[in-house]
């Protein structure tokens, strides 16, 4: 049966949204009864005859076990409400629609009516994995946009017969499956299915596609721990809230831009109407000196900046881990004699600014003074053993995490980091290795799901330090208290730290190869470094402004590459608009490198504070070629050559997604004016380089 659409619209679900004033708005049908529905929009786009399910006591338990089920519109919103299971009380189902608006919003609770162990709740499901959302057979343009699990991280463009082809893994690193958000489309034929988390309170929301069979796919759509083995104990009485879901359709715009949208929706949702606030260009001492910093060498970077960059306006000296013996107790190591405020005093007196790292739920459990509270100390189900070689990791080694479900964690932490904050006075902090704070296991409060007792611990704590305080947080999950936050990484550690050797003092950073397709987009060693970090910042340019501001880690100016690889990787981060650091041994640079650093017309398009668009990120390369970074009085494009051959390349305007016209344009970096004609503009380019060209009217 088709409800009419009368009955479909209602208000905002939030206020501040974008409303779409021409777009299909979608139809909810269902039986008067029945525990399916689908959504089908004017196009023929449809997700079919899909319904919920609940991990009670170890079963999942599909929604047509409940006796009763009655279906109301209610202010606008369809409402399934289904009863007389125990132990459940009520399971509540809400779809919400409103008009020239492309996407609903589902929303679902359940009440106990006896005690039971909850392991998840899917709202958007088939039994057996049967096909829900049909995909044109003779159509191969069709791509899944899937987020990894520790977003914003490298996410993953797969095209449908590369599903098809993915083995199956655990849960949550299982290849198939996306987190927060996840996108299916034609960007061909620009269109798109969107579906995106609006909240972060209980367990991350993922998106599980399953090609079922040629020209149909499964989505399913699950709030629940990454690996299944999270159980929360629910009491009778308890109402639990299931974080609410967009699921959308477009075929009017291209996807970039619906990703873009679906971003500012996500933001506006998560962020509850704290801004986020950006910060000057600085420098920061991982790369270059690891865990092995010292007071010296700190201040010698700042004494150059001050000298060398100030002018260009840098700012900050951001002093990253290793200046403490170990994590928890924070105490100094003898590398800083005459300690952190010391440090950061001269740093102020230079008129720079002194930013920190610290990782506010790891600990040392040899640390003493832990083991005098073994109950405030997670222990996960699935302890993974460290590779001692795997420099990502090499950090994590030895560490534990805190549990923030204990009553007494949360306060603890306030009460430690306000007072490290009011001795040492950084204006900035890197917050860092919250991932492991969210591992599944056993808490000391089961009621509680270990994102929500991440959320607590992370916002007692953000609330203890002063306001005008920007912090960036690396290494967590998207959506884990993220309105605490003003960045977050966008990426693993950009390459392995630490400086290559004596005779070369500058930080070891390497180009990585590609291999120029998304269709195979390998992920041994040396397909790292510089494109590996590409990779992230294409496709996590939604975040930016939206959810919080990238933070893209470190960039380089090294001589390890050729002067043009060193511009291709500072064009990149100034056209993303976020955190700008630097990472080399900078006072160990040649002046050239330290141009890069400096160039005006570089700066003047960070300053914008915008990020660039990929524009064929869902066209087929590995590594976006063509980033677009619309300003008021211009446009400026990135356009890059990744491989390792040269390339020559003609854009027409169309494909620029430029209106026809007459333009003046300028290379930001020759300073010499390539020539638009007949409406097209070629480039010939050597092997790793890019073009920054600004088109003005």
């Amino acid at each position: 049966m088709r409800i009419p659409k009368s009955l479909l619209r209602s208000a905002f679900f939030s206020a501040g949204l974008i409303l779409y004033s021409d777009a299909a708005t979608p139809a909810v049908e269902h039986a008067a009864t029945g525990a399916e529905y689908s959504l089908k929009w004017e196009t023929a786009a449809k997700i079919s005859d899909v319904t919920f399910s609940l991990r009670v006591n170890g079963e999942w338990i599909y929604g047509d076990a409940f006796p009763r089920r009655v279906w109301s519109a209610e202010n606008g919103r369809q409402v399934l409400r289904c009863s007389g299971l125990p132990p459940l009380e009520e399971f509540v189902l809400t779809i919400e629609t409103a008009a020239s608006r492309p996407y609903a919003i589902l929303r679902a609770e359940l009440k106990a009516r006896d005690q039971f162990e909850l392991g998840g709740v899917r709202m958007l499901t088939r039994k057996g994995d049967t096909p829900n959302l049909p995909v044109t057979k003779t159509d191969k343009k069709w791509t899944i946009f899937a987020e990894a699990l520790n977003a914003p991280d490298h996410g993953r463009i797969f095209t449908i017969e590369q599903i098809t082809g993915l083995k199956a893994a655990r849960r949550g690193s299982d290849p198939r499956n996306a987190f927060w958000v996840s996108t299916l489309q034609n960007d061909a034929k620009n269109q798109t299915y969107a579906f995106a988390a609006l909240r972060g309170e209980l367990w991350p929301t993922s998106f599980e596609w399953r090609n079922s069979r040629e020209g149909a796919l499964h989505v399913s759509l699950r709030s629940g721990s990454p690996e299944g083995l999270e159980k929360i104990l629910v009491k009778p009485g308890r109402l639990v809230e299931v974080d609410p879901v967009l699921i959308g359709y477009w075929d009017d715009r291209r996807p970039t831009q619906v990703l873009a949208e679906v971003g500012r929706i996500m933001g506006e949702s998560v962020r509850r109407g704290r801004p986020m606030h950006r910060i000057e260009p600085g420098w920061s001492t991982w790369h270059s000196y690891s865990r092995y910093v010292s007071a010296e060498a700190v201040l010698k970077a700042a004494r150059f900046m001050k000298a060398e960059l100030y002018d260009a306006g840098y700012r900050y000296i951001q002093l990253d881990g290793g200046w403490w013996t170990v994590p928890g107790s924070y105490s100094v190591n003898k590398e800083f004699p005459r300690g952190i405020r010391d440090v950061a005093n001269q740093i102020t007196d230079l008129g720079l600014k002194f930013g920190l790292h610290i990782s506010p739920l790891r600990v040392n459990p040899a640390d003493p003074y832990w083991k005098v509270h073994p109950d405030w100390l997670l222990s996960p189900y699935n302890k993974k053993p460290i590779d001692p070689n795997d420099a990502e990791m090499m950090t994590t080694l030895g560490m534990v995490y805190l549990d923030g479900s204990h009553p007494d964690v949360a306060p603890y932490l306030a009460g430690q980091f306000k007072q490290l904050v009011e001795d040492y006075k950084p204006t900035f902090m890197k917050w860092d290795h919250h991932y492991g704070s969210l591992e599944e296991g056993p808490r000391h409060n089961p009621t509680m799901t270990g994102l929500q007792a991440h959320n607590k611990a992370v916002r007692m704590i953000r609330a203890a330090l002063p306001e005008d305080l920007v912090v960036t947080r690396s290494m967590g999950w998207l959506f884990g208290a993220i309105e605490c936050y003003d960045a977050v990484r966008i990426g693993n550690d950009i390459n392995h730290p630490g400086i290559k050797s004596a005779a070369e003092p500058y930080a070891n950073m390497t180009y990585g190869k590609t291999t120029g397709s998304t269709r195979e987009v390998p992920m041994g060693r040396e397909f790292q470094g510089l494109i590996r970090f590409a990779r992230s910042a294409a496709q996590n340019y939604y975040i930016h402004n939206n959810i919080a501001l990238c933070d893209p880690d470190s960039f380089f100016t090294t001589p390890q590459y050729s002067l043009e690889e060193a511009r291709c990787h500072i064009t990149l981060e100034a056209l993303m608009g976020g955190i700008f650091f630097g990472g080399d041994r900078i006072e160990s640079l040649p002046k050239d490198r330290v141009d890069l650093y400096r160039h005006k017309p570089l700066l003047d398009v960070w300053r914008a504070g915008k990020h660039a668009v990929p524009l064929d990120l869902f066209a087929g390369p590995d590594v976006p070629r063509i980033w677009k970074l619309e300003l008021p009085d211009r446009t400026v494009f990135g356009f890059f050559n990744w491989i390792d051959e040269p390339s020559e390349t003609t854009w027409p305007l169309a494909d620029l997604e430029m209106p026809a016209g007459a333009y003046r344009l300028m290379d930001l970096w020759s300073g010499v004016p390539p020539p638009l004609e007949s409406g097209k503009i070629t480039l010939s380019m050597p092997p790793h380089t890019v073009r920054l060209i600004e088109f003005r009217k």
